[in-house]
């Protein structure tokens, strides 16, 4: 039995899945999306014994994050979640190899504690809702301090391609499509760089400051405006995928948690927000002599973003 439960979340992602009696929380949208439709679910889920298999926050937008950074936040310490959760998937700063030196300069924490000030950006049309407020710890931070299993022990693994498939109960299956290693770093470089323009100094080495200052940086920068030069398609218009296709170049997103999920005789496939090219490149390599690939669902990257499905 493979279930999928789509949330209202904006324009963002959350799902619920429920493969063979294995639940599974992939991203959670805004914090209103948890409040008030994640959360329910959850506690009757709970209520009746169940327990999450798997949390994964694909990428550190805003808009996939919100809704898990309330739910962790709120869930309980050890020996008192409000739900279990066994394993928890996301990619924050931590989780990749880094230099023997943090911070040490107080210009740098400077820096850092007005970027962790912003807290993480909520919708413009949320702004007024007190449940939206914008929190103040990144999910790096509250995982660690929380007590949670994450990413196959303390969050300094990273989650990328070359994971071995993590096998589930009643032959539930978990493949990660991407992103490669060499995207997470892209991301870290590019964060260093642009930290460097207001004054950092420091290496990428985690602390919960630095974790905290790294992923609201990242929710920020993926609220950026579209370039002047990207023109909608008209309603009127009849062109083809091939006609308006430009490739994602947003380093966020090609650093997104992509997931080939099957249960049984299902099979789902996840894209979180990926680039269609890495996507290609790893599906080509799973598919097999006999006939395409077949799924019986498809989360569309990037929300259906032309950007990021392309032809092939």
């Amino acid at each position: 039995m493979l279930k999928l439960k789509m949330y209202p979340a904006n324009k963002g992602d959350a799902f619920l899945v429920n493969a063979n009696g294995n639940h599974l929380l992939i991203d959670g949208g805004y914090a209103s999306t948890y409040t008030d439709y994640i959360a329910q679910d959850l506690a009757e889920l709970s209520r009746q014994g169940g327990r999450l298999s798997l949390v994964v926050c694909t990428h550190i937008d805003a808009d996939h994050i919100g809704g898990l950074l309330t739910f962790f936040s709120t869930n309980g310490g050890p020996g008192n979640r409000g739900i279990d959760v066994d394993e928890v998937w996301h990619n924050s700063l931590r989780s990749l190899p880094c230099p023997a030196t943090g911070p040490s300069l107080t210009e740098d924490a400077t820096v850092l504690e007005a970027i962790k000030r912003r807290g993480f950006p909520i919708p413009p049309e949320q702004a007024a809702d007190p449940i939206s407020a914008r929190q103040g710890s990144s999910l790096a931070n509250l995982l660690r301090s929380q007590g949670y299993h994450w990413n196959f022990g303390d969050g300094s693994r990273c989650i990328d391609r070359r994971c071995a498939t993590l096998d589930l109960p009643h032959t539930v299956q978990l493949a990660v499509l991407g992103p490669s290693v060499a995207r997470l770093e892209s991301l870290r470089t590019f964060w260093l760089k642009d930290m460097q323009k207001f004054g950092y100094r420091g290496a990428a080495q985690s602390s919960d400051l630095v974790d905290d200052a790294y992923e609201m940086w990242c929710a920020h920068a993926a609220q950026q405006p579209v370039s002047a030069g990207i023109q909608p398609i008209a309603a009127n218009q009849e062109l083809s995928l091939a006609q308006v296709y430009k490739a994602d170049t947003w380093i966020a997103n090609g650093s997104s948690i992509a997931l080939l999920l099957t249960a049984g005789r299902s099979t789902v496939l996840l894209l979180g927000d990926a680039w269609a090219e890495d996507m290609v490149e790893e599906l080509k390599c799973r598919q097999p002599e006999s006939g395409p690939l077949l799924f019986d669902a498809i989360k569309i990257a990037h929300h259906g973003s032309y950007h990021n499905t392309s032809v092939e």
